[in-house]
């Protein structure tokens, strides 16, 4: 098991990343804000370094909820001119779950080795403790599935 007890996987992911947000104080939140009074279901977020005066944050979503997205992204453009979506739908999320995770070295490499040498491009990467959420593209899911099933022995 090597850490990991559970794989899943959700079809029809879309990730979003808003580039050039300037470094103001409580602006992510105010993004995050209209997302949430739009509906909008978040889940992965990553977040930049600043780069100068501005950084960029990914989230994915539900591909459903991107007609959504688009209008809280013209109504951010309307304040921040300088903000730029770039948005991906069609993906697939994988999470590689494991209490054991917490003790165990090396899972998170384990995981992009198996997942480099299947040729998976990883799109976005989320972690925590227990856990390890990969965004990959949905016609590399089967072969993720795949390697990942092998490399931890599931």
């Amino acid at each position: 098991m090597h850490g990991v007890t559970r794989l899943s996987y959700c079809e029809k992911i879309a990730v979003v990343t808003f580039h050039n947000i300037p470094l103001a104080t409580g602006l992510a939140a105010e993004i995050f804000q209209q997302l949430a009074q739009a509906n909008i279901n978040i889940d992965m977020v990553s977040q930049t370094a600043p780069v100068g005066e501005t950084l960029s944050i990914s989230f994915t979503c539900s591909d459903d909820d991107l007609r959504r997205v688009l209008d809280v992204s013209r109504k951010l453009r309307e304040q921040y001119p300088q903000i730029k979506a770039l948005v991906s739908s069609g993906n697939c999320k994988l999470q590689l779950y494991g209490e054991e995770m917490r003790t165990t070295p090396g899972v998170f490499a384990r995981a992009l080795s198996a997942l480099a040498e299947s040729n998976v491009e990883l799109l976005l990467i989320t972690t925590s403790e227990i856990d390890i959420s990969l965004l990959i593209a949905s016609t590399d899911l089967e072969n993720a599935i795949q390697a990942l099933n092998q490399s931890f022995a599931l």
